[in-house]
């Protein structure tokens, strides 16, 4: 026999199921408040310990969905609070404790009269299955039980042993890991299983294995490195991970298998059986399917930055070098403008104004003889452009990769994308007559227009800096992303809203006096 199974819950949470709960006022007025019903069916008995011994009973029934157990004694406040609505002594109580056979008598007439029951072996069955799918979203046993306790008060059904409901919950996760389990590989056909077997174990010359090799980190902000993620992306959809089945089970198992992937090794996973093995390492490349997505999309974003702040820096070491004679040139054109200027207001001769502020000699060498830096090479975005090779080199397979949509003002740079992909696929050198240009902003218009045509090489570079700035801002959505998809998935489809919003909508009364004036029933 192996080591038995560990608990379930630890110690204080068992408690906080065994015990009597702690009580405050709303508890109080909530559960121990009693109606004209409750005081008529107390005064049905004739002493105060058993008019107070009912009370309690009928009280813990509707809050805890059970009896006090052998020995157990309600708290000091709910005996104050139901002696003083029963204007009886609250410690004659005792006497009522001590009395078993009226006890039972009185719980089985309230169990009569409210609809309690025992729970049967058909509840067990129907109550295991109500619990399954709430056991697929969360495998949290102190979760379940909660949730299964209240389900029992909510369907009048008295609350068994504790140990009980340990099995109970168990049975649901059971059930739940076999249906996530079957869910995960329905898509395993053909070679399949085989394919997500050899993912633990070393393959022809390949020095590690698959598994092990998706999960390496990939390093600095470079051009290869974004190849090298397209290359694992590439293999991840391999296993159909962009197929519907995550519709079907909660993201928050397929997280929990995932991280529980991540976190053994290969040999670990090895030993599950095969059904749980395939099961795991699917979650595990539905996961990765949408983490590699989001890892090419911000390492594109990183080399886009490095290469923008590589022009920026070339930019001002063309300054720091030139700047100082630029600046002198600008001195001695302004003085001579400012020298014609005032020559020509006052009628004098502009040559003899010029040559008292500048000889003339100095001002022809000035002009003929010095270079003159060219504004461009003052813009960071012209040195970005020498970048352009290492973008390139992974640019079509990013964009073949991958479906962009968006709306509104983002619209034109999809359709951008979209003709690059097109281009890309057919190896046009040229850029078509018309293209998409209401997304070029100020910085990049001089670079890509030039002398009233579009520069190719500009061009593309913008988009694709365009492209991580509008997926920043979650302008632009791209299929298959958990960082960067659309926003309205975060939503409750309409359709499924107009149904739930019954359910969602508190139905209370508007004021206090309205609350307090309804007649209210024992649940």
């Amino acid at each position: 026999m192996g080591p038995p199974s560990p608990p379930l819950l630890t110690q204080a949470q068992r408690e906080q199921f065994t015990r009597f709960p702690p009580l405050d006022e709303r508890i109080l007025s909530r559960y121990y408040l009693l109606s004209e019903d409750d005081l008529h069916l107390i005064r049905e008995r004739r002493r105060d310990f058993n008019k107070l011994g009912y009370a309690v009973q009928l009280t813990v029934l509707g809050h805890l969905g059970r009896a006090l157990r052998s020995g157990e004694t309600p708290p000091e406040a709910v005996l104050a609070s139901l002696a003083e609505q029963l204007r009886v002594d609250p410690a004659c109580y005792v006497q009522y404790a001590t009395r078993d056979p009226t006890w039972h008598e009185h719980f089985a007439t309230l169990c009569h009269r409210f609809g309690y029951m025992e729970l049967s072996r058909r509840l067990n069955h129907e109550l295991r299955d109500w619990l399954m799918p709430l056991a697929v979203v969360t495998d949290q046993p102190f979760r379940l039980m909660s949730a299964l306790v209240d389900e029992l008060r909510r369907r009048r059904v008295l609350v068994p042993r504790f140990s009980v409901l340990e099995r109970l919950v168990q049975a649901a996760r059971v059930r739940a890991d076999q249906h996530t389990y079957g869910l995960l590989n329905l898509p395993l056909k053909g070679e399949l299983p085989g394919n997500v077997d050899a993912l633990l174990a070393p393959q022809a010359d390949e020095p590690v294995s698959r598994f092990a090799w998706l999960g390496r980190p990939v390093g600095a902000p470079k051009a290869k490195h974004v190849l090298a993620l397209l290359d694992r992306l590439a293999f991840v959809r391999t296993f159909h991970v962009q197929s519907n089945l995550r519709a079907f089970l909660p993201q928050s198992r397929l997280e929990h298998l995932a991280e529980e992937a991540r976190r053994l090794s290969a040999s670990h996973l090895g030993d599950f059986e095969p059904q749980r093995r395939r099961a795991t390492l699917m979650a595990y490349l539905f996961d990765l399917s949408e983490t590699l997505t989001d890892a090419v999309l911000d390492m594109h974003d990183r080399v886009m930055v490095s290469l923008l702040r590589d022009g920026e820096r070339e930019a001002a070491e063309v300054f720091g070098e030139q700047g100082p004679p630029l600046v002198e040139q600008f001195g001695t054109f302004r003085s001579v403008c400012a020298a014609v200027i005032a020559a020509r207001e006052q009628g004098a001769d502009p040559y003899q104004a010029i040559e008292a502020v500048v000889n003339w000699q100095q001002l022809v060498e000035t002009v003929r003889e010095r270079e003159v830096v060219h504004a461009e090479q003052l813009n960071p975005l012209h040195h970005t452009l020498k970048g352009y090779a290492k973008v390139r080199s992974y640019a079509p397979r990013m964009l073949a990769t991958f479906t962009f949509q968006a709306e509104g003002t983002a619209a034109p740079l999809v359709e951008a994308l979209g003709l690059l992909r097109e281009m890309y696929a057919t190896n046009k050198r040229t850029l078509p007559e018309h293209v998409p240009i209401g997304f070029v902003r100020q910085k990049w218009a001089g670079q890509v227009f030039r002398d009233g045509e579009i520069d190719r090489r500009a061009y593309e570079l913008c988009v694709l800096d365009e492209l991580r700035l509008a997926t920043r801002a979650g302008d632009v959505w791209v299929t298959g992303s958990r960082k960067y998809k659309d926003l309205d998935a975060y939503l409750l489809p309409q359709d499924v809203w107009q149904r739930r919003l019954p359910e969602l909508l508190p139905s209370l009364p508007e004021t206090f006096d309205a609350f307090w004036a309804a007649p209210r029933t024992r649940s």
